[in-house]
């Protein structure tokens, strides 16, 4: 499949030349984007944390439940994926995981699936992010792409290390081998204290009450949610619920993200261009390793793998940087922010917790030893981003999708054929039946697109979706001249 056309090749589309500005002009407006483009990556980041505390307030004490039927692997698997795309944080699910390990809620083998899981969810936020540049066929493109590498760098890694986990259990060993004792250490987010003295004007969330719930150590009815902020006296006088502050806040977050996601394109798009954009090509074409570092560093300083994917998408979509220059970036993002769990569970003090954020650890680890160092492995990682980009950009629901298929679809029905598979003998009859047609369903679409011209009549079907699009955006051009 191509994944580019020649025009999408190109960094930026073709403007007209304007007119020379003065020195004096060209300062102050980097000025102005450059506080522009600070001040609407602090309202993104904002938002990011005003949407995972939000929505922790809307689930409450129902947190637990859902942890509760991790004895299935895929059920964790599921579980941890899910949650971790609707908290938008796999530091908050990985360090729920080690406070209920902790606390001897789950065992070290229950956690894994879920840590797994987690590295999935997590890359909802940098998919979502790519929809700010859907405006501009090229830019949305790559944006997609890059914001998706995540997505099928971690869905491969899981492939393969689930099943092998399940079978033979190398990350639970290894990690448990590790474990020799712990103290008690903390870090805090430098990221977290800038945001922080504002944010608790709006909201404070006891995180440790929420975690203390979802562990079984605080019984429900005694527990506190919120400890300050706007709502607070709301909150305590009875007329505002811990899930009705919730639901109002998760209104603001996402006007806030989507409001800073915007303006934060803009900015880019204004100061990411000459030398700029020159002097970033040359730090990245340096080592792919040294990336890695660089990544995992920057995750690690600012405790959330989504902030600097999220970050370097819009960057990719305006073609400050390739694919190839953000891959590693986004392993080594993995890596660093399983510190967030190690530090989380060497506070516990339970050796059992710090086996799990190992097994978090190792299995990025193996991640990036089975789909970095040789390229052929890179491969179906690079083709599939690409091509989700490259259909996405000429009919914009395929990434919706996507979506839809990879966060509910395939959630719903493993969750389905799970149940089934633990009930009576005709729901075990009936689970074979739906596991034997899912999988023909599967064959027969992969044999159509291969051998009866299915690759041919989907690359039809996106030029007539994208004639269209420029038909449509013809017609508003001219009725606006």
């Amino acid at each position: 499949m191509p994944t580019t056309t020649p025009k999408d090749s190109e960094p930026y589309a073709s403007v007209t030349e304007a007119p020379p500005v003065s020195r004096s002009s060209r300062v102050l407006s980097g000025v102005f984007h450059t506080m522009a483009a600070l001040a609407a990556l602090y309202c993104f980041l904002f938002a990011i944390k005003l949407l995972g505390d939000s929505l922790s307030l809307l689930f409450g004490c129902n947190t637990k439940a859902a942890f509760g039927f991790t004895d299935n692997a895929i059920v964790g698997l599921m579980v941890g994926m899910v949650f971790t795309a609707i908290l938008q944080s796999s530091s908050t699910v990985t360090s729920i995981t080690v406070a209920l390990v902790g606390a001897g809620g789950l065992s070290v083998r229950q956690s894994v699936p879920i840590t797994m899981g987690a590295n999935i969810g997590t890359c909802l936020t940098s998919t979502i992010v790519a929809f700010a540049q859907v405006g501009d066929r090229a830019q949305f493109e790559r944006a997609l792409a890059a914001g998706t590498i995540h997505d099928f760098y971690n869905i491969c890694t899981v492939l393969v290390l689930f099943p092998l986990e399940m079978l033979l259990h190398p990350l639970e060993h290894l990690a448990v081998a590790m474990t020799g004792g712990s103290t008690g250490s903390f870090f805090s987010s430098p990221i977290d204290g800038i945001i922080s003295p504002l944010y608790k004007l709006l909201l404070s969330v006891d995180k440790n009450m929420i975690e203390g719930v979802t562990a079984g150590t605080i019984a429900c009815h005694d527990a506190s949610f919120l400890k300050g902020g706007a709502f607070y006296a709301a909150y305590i006088d009875g007329s505002l619920s811990s899930a009705a502050i919730g639901g109002i806040c998760l209104g603001l977050g996402l006007v806030l993200l989507i409001g800073s996601l915007l303006v934060l394109v803009k900015t880019l798009q204004a100061l990411l261009r000459g030398s700029a954009q020159a002097i970033i090509q040359r730090v990245l074409n340096w080592n792919g390793y040294l990336n890695i570092g660089i990544g995992a560093l920057i995750t690690f300083c600012v405790q959330s793998s989504s902030i600097v994917t999220s970050t370097l998408t819009p960057m990719a979509g305006l073609g400050v940087i390739s694919l190839e220059q953000m891959y590693p970036l986004v392993i080594g993002a993995n890596l660093g922010t399983t510190v967030t769990a190690l530090l989380a569970s060497l506070v516990t003090g339970s050796p059992d917790a710090v086996a799990v954020a190992l097994t978090h650890f190792w299995f990025n680890v193996f991640g990036m030893l089975l789909f970095y160092p040789l390229p052929i492995m890179r491969t179906p990682i690079f083709a599939a981003a690409r091509a989700l980009g490259y259909a996405s950009a000429r009919f914009p629901l395929v990434a919706g999708y996507f979506l839809g298929g990879l966060f509910v679809l395939v959630p719903a029905i493993a969750l389905g054929l799970t149940f089934l598979y633990n009930g009576s003998l005709g729901m075990v009859l009936a689970a074979i039946g739906l596991t034997v047609l899912l999988v023909l369903s599967m064959a027969w679409t992969v044999y159509w697109y291969l051998r009866k011209d299915g690759r041919a009549r989907w690359l039809a079907f996106l030029d007539e979706k994208s004639k269209l699009q420029d038909e449509k955006i013809a017609r508003q051009t001219s009725d606006n001249v």
